[in-house]
């Protein structure tokens, strides 16, 4: 299943391409009006785009706890060996 952020991007495209398909139109054969263009254009693709680049680093975190911290490589090693060790005990 595909993540919904991707959902948007396509939809996101997808308006895009429409837009582009009607400024290729003459102008009396454009099936959008030119209040709807503008709207999508200027006003719906913006803010979605707006809130896809919203980065959701820890500094954004609700609870404002930085986040988890980094695990080290050795960390992630000295976790694993006390692990192999306590299977083999």
């Amino acid at each position: 299943m595909a993540n919904e952020y991707s959902n948007i991007e396509r939809i996101i495209k997808e308006l895009k391409e429409v837009l582009a398909r009607e400024s290729k139109k003459p102008e009396d054969c454009t099936d959008l009006t030119s209040s709807l263009r503008d709207l999508i254009e200027f006003e719906i693709i913006p803010v979605l785009e707006n809130e896809l680049d919203c980065d959701p680093t820890p500094e954004h975190l609700y609870d404002h706890s930085g986040g988890e911290p980094p695990v080290t490589t050795a960390e992630i090693w000295m976790q694993a060996h006390r692990e192999t060790h306590l299977l083999h005990s």
